[in-house]
Formats: C-alpha cells, sequence, structure tokens
C-alpha cells in the first residue's frame, strides 16, 4: 500500500488515518507537523521501532523529516497510552516499524516540478544467519511555486524555502536458535530556507540547518513456548542550527544552535497463560540532554520508568470478553533547579464480541506530559514553576468485521479533558512566558470503513472526523477565548485512499484530503477556508534484460488547490513527480 501510494514521508502517510491532521508549512522539507484528536503535535508520541523520538527540548517530531523508504508499516494508536509509553502520549501513539524483508540492490531516480530532485541506492544481502542493509538518499527542491499572496496583488514565487537533505539508513537482523537482535542506523543532514510566513511581498532570508543520528538495537529471546524476553536501546544525537540576518539581536544577527542527546534502555517481558491470558512488565531508564545558549544551564532529564499491562479473557454469559488494565510509573528528574516529578498513570480498556462480525469497545486512560526544556529553561522567558499537563480520556465505539465487500466499519466516540495545558503568555518587555493556565475539553466521533471490490483488486479507505477542541476556562477576566475552538482544529475532516490492481505489473492509487474551515486566532475572529486535495498515482513495472523495471508517476494536489494549512505559509499548486526504479533479482 505505501509503495503505490502517492505518498512522500511519514507525514502525509498519517494525514490519511482517522483522527489525524497535519499541519504542513509549504512544500518539500518544510516543518509538518502531524497530531491527533485536536491535540498538537507535542501531545504525539513518535516511535520508530519503539525507540521513543520525542526529545524533551519541546516534545514535537517533524514526520516531515521521516522517509517511508525501507518502512514496513506505520501502526498508529488514538488516544491517552501514556500508562503505556509515558509522558507526551495524550493524543495517540505513531510507532513507525523499518522493513525485516530482504533488501534487493536497487537503484531510484526522481524528477519533478519546483526544482525536485531525488536518488535513492540500496544494496542487501540475507542468509540463513540474518540480514543486512544499506539504504543511501539524496533529495532536493527549489520549491520556488507561484501563489497569490493573501494580503492580494499579482501571484509571486515562494523564496528561501529551498532545501537539500541526505541520509544513510543501514540495519539488519542476526538470527539465533531461540532468539533474535535486530539494528538500525539512521544518519541524515537536512538545509533548507526558512522564509516564514508571508505577510508581504519580500520573504525571509533565514537558513536552518539540521543534522542528527539514531543508532536502535532490539534482542527478542523466546525463552518457552508462553513466555518471551525483549531489550532494547538506543543512542539519538542532533544538532539545529537557525540563522537570521534579518533579526539582530544586540547589534548581531540571530544565530541559535541546539544541541541534543537521548540515551534509552528497555527491558519487557511477556509471559502467557492458559485461555488466553497474557501479561506483559518491564522498566525503562532513558536521560535527555539540551546544550543551548538559548537555555539556561545545560539541562538533563533522568527518566525511570515501571510499567505492566494485561489481556485477560472471560465471558459474560454467552459474550466473550477481554479487559485491557495497564499501570506505569514515571519519576523524572532535572538536574537544572534539581526539580523532579513523579507520576502514576493508569488506563483499563474492554472488548466484548457482541455477535460474530460486531465488537463493541471502550476505554479509559489517565496521561499527562511533563513540561519541555524550552517552556522550563529559555532564557528569555522560562518559567521553572511549570506543572505536568493531564489528561483524561475516555472512548467508546462499535467495530463490524466483514468477509465480503465492507471489510470493517468502525465508529469511535472520544472525549478529552485536559487540566493545567501550558500556554505562552505576554510577559514583561517582548518576551511571552509559559503558564499552567488552560482548561481544554476536546470530544469528538471517529468514522471508518474498508471496502474491497473485485477480489481485493479494488480497495477503498474512507474515513472522517468531527472535533470540538475549546478551551472552557477564563484565563483573565473578559477573556475573549473563553469557549472558542483552539486554533488549526477543523471540526470537520476526512480522507479517502483509493487503490487499483489494475494487472500483476501496473496499479494505481488516489488519496482526497479534506481539511474544514479552522482558526488562526485563539478569539476564533479570523480562519482559513475548507480546502480538498485530490493527489493521483499511477505505478507499472517489467522485468527487462535480468532486472526488475519500474516506474511511478505522480499527479500531486490535481485540482490545482490555492490553499495555506497555516496561515500565511502557501501550499504548492498541481506538478507532477517522476520516479524511476531499477532492481536486480
Amino acid at each position: 500500500d505505501i509503495a503505490r501510494l502517492p505518498v512522500r514521508n511519514v507525514s502525509e502517510l498519517v494525514a490519511l488515518s482517522p483522527g489525524a491532521v497535519l499541519r504542513d508549512y509549504g512544500g518539500t522539507g518544510t516543518l509538518q507537523l502531524a497530531s491527533l484528536r485536536g491535540m498538537g503535535a507535542e501531545y504525539t508520541l513518535v516511535l520508530l521501532n519503539g525507540l521513543r523520538l520525542n526529545h524533551a527540548q519541546n516534545a514535537s517530531v517533524d514526520l516531515g523529516q521521516l522517509s517511508l523508504r525501507q518502512v514496513e508499516r506505520v501502526e498508529i494508536a488514538r488516544g491517552g497510552f501514556t500508562a503505556l509509553y509515558g509522558s507526551s502520549a495524550l493524543g495517540g501513539v505513531v510507532n513507525i516499524v523499518t522493513a525485516r524483508h530482504d533488501v534487493r540492490p536497487s537503484l531510484q531516480l526522481g524528477y519533478g516540478a519546483f526544482g525536485w530532485k531525488q536518488a535513492q541506492f540500496a544494496v542487501g544481502t540475507s542468509g540463513s544467519h540474518g540480514r543486512l542493509f544499506a539504504d543511501l538518499q539524496y533529495e532536493e527542491a527549489d520549491n520556488d511555486f507561484s501563489f497569490t499572496p493573501s494580503f492580494g496583488g499579482e501571484a509571486i514565487a515562494r523564496r528561501n524555502a529551498d532545501m537539500i537533505r541526505r541520509s544513510l539508513a543501514a540495519g539488519g537482523t542476526l538470527l539465533m536458535e531461540d532468539a533474535s537482535l535486530t539494528f538500525f542506523a539512521d544518519l541524515h543532514s537536512h538545509r533548507a530556507g526558512t522564509p516564514g510566513a508571508v505577510l508581504s511581498p519580500s520573504q525571509g532570508v533565514a537558513r536552518q540547518n539540521d543534522d542528527g543520528g539514531l543508532l536502535s538495537a532490539q534482542l527478542d529471546w523466546q525463552l518457552s513456548d508462553r513466555q518471551r524476553m525483549r531489550i532494547s536501546g538506543g543512542v539519538q544525537l542532533g544538532r539545529q542550527e537557525y540563522r537570521d540576518p534579518n533579526l539582530r539581536i544586540g547589534g548581531e544577527e540571530l544565530h541559535s544552535i541546539y544541541d541534543t542527546r537521548r540515551l534509552s534502555l528497555a527491558a519487557t517481558m511477556e509471559r502467557g497463560f492458559g485461555d488466553g491470558h497474557r501479561l506483559s512488565y518491564g522498566v525503562e531508564a532513558a536521560e535527555d540532554a539540551l546544550d543551548s545558549e538559548e537555555v539556561q544551564d545545560a539541562p538533563r532529564r533522568l527518566l525511570g520508568a515501571a510499567f505492566a499491562a494485561g489481556d485477560i479473557v472471560f465471558s459474560l454469559g454467552d459474550v466473550p470478553l477481554h479487559l485491557y488494565p495497564s499501570l506505569r510509573w514515571d519519576g523524572l528528574r532535572d538536574n537544572t533547579g534539581d526539580r523532579s516529578f513523579s507520576e502514576v498513570t493508569p488506563s483499563l480498556g474492554v472488548q466484548a464480541r457482541l455477535l460474530p462480525w460486531l465488537s463493541a469497545r471502550a476505554r479509559w486512560a489517565r496521561s499527562f506530559s511533563a513540561p519541555t526544556f524550552n517552556q522550563l529553561y529559555w532564557r528569555e522567558g522560562g518559567n521553572a514553576d511549570l506543572r505536568p499537563e493531564y489528561s483524561t480520556a475516555w472512548e467508546g465505539g462499535l467495530v463490524y468485521s466483514g468477509s465480503t465487500t465492507l471489510r470493517s466499519v468502525e465508529v469511535t466516540a472520544f472525549t478529552h479533558d485536559i487540566t493545567d495545558k501550558v500556554v505562552w503568555t505576554p510577559d514583561v518587555g517582548i518576551y511571552w512566558t509559559p503558564n499552567n493556565i488552560q482548561h481544554v475539553i476536546s470530544h469528538g466521533l471517529e468514522a471508518a470503513a474498508d471496502l474491497r471490490f473485485l477480489q481485493d483488486r479494488l480497495v477503498m479507505q474512507l474515513n472522517a472526523q468531527w472535533n470540538s477542541a475549546r478551551k472552557i476556562n477564563a484565563s483573565f477576566p473578559g477573556d475573549e477565548t473563553e469557549g472558542k475552538q483552539l486554533i488549526y482544529v477543523p471540526r470537520f475532516s476526512g480522507s479517502a485512499l483509493l487503490g487499483a490492481s489494475i494487472s500483476a505489473n501496473l496499479s494505481a492509487s488516489a488519496t482526497l484530503r479534506v481539511l474544514g474551515e479552522r482558526y488562526y486566532t485563539e478569539s476564533n475572529d479570523a480562519s482559513l477556508p475548507a480546502h480538498a486535495v485530490l493527489d493521483l498515482a499511477v505505478s507499472g513495472g517489467l522485468p527487462l534484460a535480468g532486472l526488475r523495471l519500474d516506474a511511478k508517476l505522480e499527479l500531486r494536489n490535481a485540482l490545482d488547490s490555492a490553499y495555506d494549512v497555516v496561515a500565511f505559509y502557501p501550499m504548492p499548486g498541481r506538478h507532477a513527480r517522476l520516479y524511476l526504479t531499477t532492481t536486480l533479482p
């Protein structure tokens, strides 16, 4: 499915799932943040093979930087999951699982509008003792598309939005008699212009560099027929450098550097019992560190956690039931200010099979999100007295599972009650400071359907969401934001996916994303109109002279919609991309 869809990175794939909204800042290589259930990107926990990518600096992950190359699947869990995964999982979890299959030597070249070019080269080998692979990627774009600015006037071209990205991914699996050792490494370098919001014909000249790398390893050991142990760990290093010659502080141009480090280690035991009962339990340890002149001292956060989760199977009369209890303790300690947090978060889920083709499910969860380094220790406005944010979530729904044309239907209603939400407010002078002053209730309805035709040669997936995410308190007397919808949270959104296998060597797909009207001011007095984006793709391949030749043609924004996802950040109009891939047998 991923290979044939007109999607280029993890963010665009997540945007097609129920309950997800992508905040796109315009064009290839720009910031792309995904949120689940209107909760914001900082409440979406992102994992890579179970390894947390959210750093304590700002808790957000740019999914636009995560390629789909060598990705086997992307798992999405909506709702509060702190009881399983810890801080930042108030809205949900995205887990990216890299490929475990053999990687054959291949070369892919891509060419498209607005100066877009791509080259990817992969090699791999496999045998009875395991597999190895390496994948090298290069991508660049000018992003000089034309648009009509919101303030009126003639069409102009986007400037200083160019990007160059280089990355190397490598990994493998060592197979042993009762165990396997899997490792994955990723190195990347990203250079881009950041023109900012278009508020006048002259656009920004700021530049940003992002460099980073990660190394993860995971040992899976089958101790017995019913017991398995997993030990995983990783190290992540990153540097972000931002420079803006037009913005001067104390006579010098703005030049910020952030160096981040994260170390993590976890051990989990899974045990099965009679009658289908299962129990998982384990411990986790991690360290987040940040070095920057923009924050006080050099903050470092230590984490210790213990968790347990179960699957309890029983019957209530003739109705089979599953109970899913989970409980987690997190202890966090910061060296700066000797701050510490200790949180216990439970959750309980239940699923009942009412009929062979119909199930009901419900879940309650308590979650928290620890304040970030930027919120606590930013040198010009941090607030060291911040408390964690808390969320209580309820959800319930029905799931239909069939074997004919209508393969599945899911309908889920949810409510998230968030207290002590951190909001940046004006402080002394030109600076803003964060405070725990907001109470938000987000409730909504999600629906998704999977239809299959012509012996699964034609696939249609539909989803829609209604979401009311409102600030329900007044932060001060006469607060005009009381009772208003949160910014960039549409009340209505949805997507449709259509995939067709025309023949053994030819397929086509289309995706339609619809985003309803959304406000970009907290007082709800200014909004962006609803829009729809249609992307098309056709893929084909054939063997030739002992090789496999594949081609994929994408037509992106086929309706040529003129729209902004984020106010004053224009998106490119209709454009095409062509991929050519040569693979050895």
